[in-house]
């Protein structure tokens, strides 16, 4: 039998990747015991120890005798990392790869698990750094690619955690998740000679290669040529799950629903807890107003994964825009109970789901929670799906008090033909004191608060907005009084 430490190690890492921890951990055994004083294979065998249940203390415990022997091998001081997370230490494992990256940084790992350890403390500014490092150094590993470009998204970096997929999709054409991200960048940024730039090298025997090509010759108009690669597609590839999801795609952009509507519940049946076809359904449910059908979707694919900020927080915007107050409260505080950090947004559903609840001391508790950046979008979001009680009448006044100037974005009048304006003033002799209020209303600056509009390469996400034809509401400040004039703008008035 071969004496080299490195055979046995090769030979557990093929058997972790196969799921038989038994025997790795025996291969590695006899790695450390020929290893000598190469630290690398106790180290392995900590890590591996680690990650099984109920062994996490035996690692940490032959982690540290080594240590005491060999203080500063990143190796073992990675390995302790892995162990003091496994048994809640997330102190102690902060302070062992910060060990690592001071004394070496150029160690990936490192920098990539000491991200994952800031993010799960609730720290992803400091985390992006390090998972941007880790990418940097090793950017033909797909787990740090898409670390970095999920916390870059995160921080609202869109363009870079683009720039992140692309690279990342040309050392690895392979891997479908960063691919798909790359491609969807690209047609998201109307540029799609990058799309196929992402696509290039990726391998046409895969399925999920030749459905994102049709996908591509159906965005840009070639509608026969995708038809082809369709066809095919299904007969090379008949139920596979990513084909079946990227066919149901094109026909939802090319608003056949009926069509998509039918492959989406064949995958669904075939894949119960496809996550993508159910986002797909759900969007689909939004879109025909079938709101109760599109919240079970999303509360479907909260279950499947509950750490997907994206999806709880349409799970709680849809629930607020019902006017089902409560359930989005609870989808907040389910995620709270998990542990998780609360994306910007659920802080504002939060306060506003309190209010809508009249409940304006738990509303006002957790006012000061809500970013500044994002005081006009809770202003805005109140005044279209809140419920118009005394308690978020009471939040408004204190959301307007912390509106910082420069979030007003005053809309601009159209002006007035000077004849057009003088017949106004001959047909209609008003009070002089509704003159007046009127020219007070005029000297108020106007403001019109709007949330951004959100999008994705099928189209205009379907957003669910239960009352459509409902009138805008209008928000003046009287800037001597500071008085709040709340108006609304009904659309016959527009039309005139």
């Amino acid at each position: 039998m071969s004496q080299d430490p490195e055979f046995f190690y090769t030979q557990a890492e093929r058997l972790v990747s196969e799921g038989n921890f038994a025997a790795a951990e025996l291969m590695l055994r006899q790695a450390a015991e020929l290893g000598g004083t190469n630290r690398v294979y106790v180290a392995a065998l900590a890590a591996l120890l680690s990650l099984q249940e109920g062994r996490a203390d035996e690692s940490l415990s032959m982690v540290e005798d080594q240590l005491s022997l060999t203080p500063d091998e990143p190796a073992l001081l990675v390995a302790k990392a892995m162990a003091a997370t496994a048994t809640g230490k997330p102190e102690l494992a902060e302070e062992s790869l910060r060990q690592v990256v001071k004394a070496n940084p150029n160690h990936a790992y490192a920098h990539h698990s000491l991200g994952k350890v800031l993010v799960d403390a609730g720290r992803p500014k400091e985390a992006e750094a390090h998972a941007c490092k880790a990418f940097a150094l090793v950017p033909d590993q797909p787990d740090y690619a898409l670390a970095a470009i999920d916390l870059l998204e995160q921080a609202g970096k869109s363009d870079y955690a683009f720039e992140v997929a692309s690279i990342g999709a040309s050392f690895c054409p392979q891997d479908m998740e960063l691919v798909q991200k790359a491609v969807e960048g690209a047609l998201a940024r109307e540029e799609p000679d990058r799309a196929w730039d992402a696509l290039q090298e990726s391998n046409d025997e895969l399925p999920w290669v030749l459905g994102w090509k049709a996908t591509l010759l159906d965005h840009n108009g070639d509608t026969e040529k995708a038809d082809l690669l369709l066809e095919t597609g299904r007969e090379r590839f008949g139920d596979d799950a990513d084909f079946l999801f990227l066919e149901a795609a094109i026909f939802v952009r090319r608003q056949l629903n009926q069509e998509a509507l039918e492959m989406i519940e064949h995958l669904l049946d075939l894949y119960p807890t496809h996550r993508g076809a159910l986002r797909l359904r759900a969007d689909l449910s939004f879109g025909s107003q079938s709101t109760d059908e599109a919240l079970a979707d999303l509360q479907a694919m909260l279950e499947l994964d509950g750490t997907d900020a994206a999806v709880a927080v349409e799970l709680t915007s849809a629930f607020y825009r019902a006017r089902r107050y409560r359930e989005a409260l609870d989808v907040c505080l389910a995620w709270v109970e998990r542990g998780q950090q609360l994306p910007p947004q659920m802080t504002v559903y939060v306060v506003l789901s309190h209010a809508g609840l009249a409940e304006p001391e738990e509303a006002l508790e957790k006012l000061p929670d809500i970013p500044a950046d994002l005081l006009t979008a809770a202003i805005t979001e109140m005044g279209a799906y809140g419920c118009y009680n005394a308690a978020e009448q009471t939040l408004r006044e204190k959301l307007l008090e912390l509106l910082p100037p420069e979030q007003l974005e005053p809309v601009e009048e159209p002006e007035e033909e000077a004849g057009e304006e003088e017949e106004q003033i001959e047909e209609t002799e008003e009070p002089a004191e509704e003159e007046a209020v009127e020219d007070a209303q005029e000297d108020a600056p106007k403001q019109k608060f709007e949330l951004p509009v959100g999008g994705s390469i099928l189209g205009e996400s379907p957003a669910y907005d239960e009352d459509e034809d409902e009138d805008e509401i209008w928000v003046e400040i009287d800037e001597e009084t500071g008085e709040e004039y709340v108006w609304v703008e009904d659309d016959e008035d527009e039309d005139e």
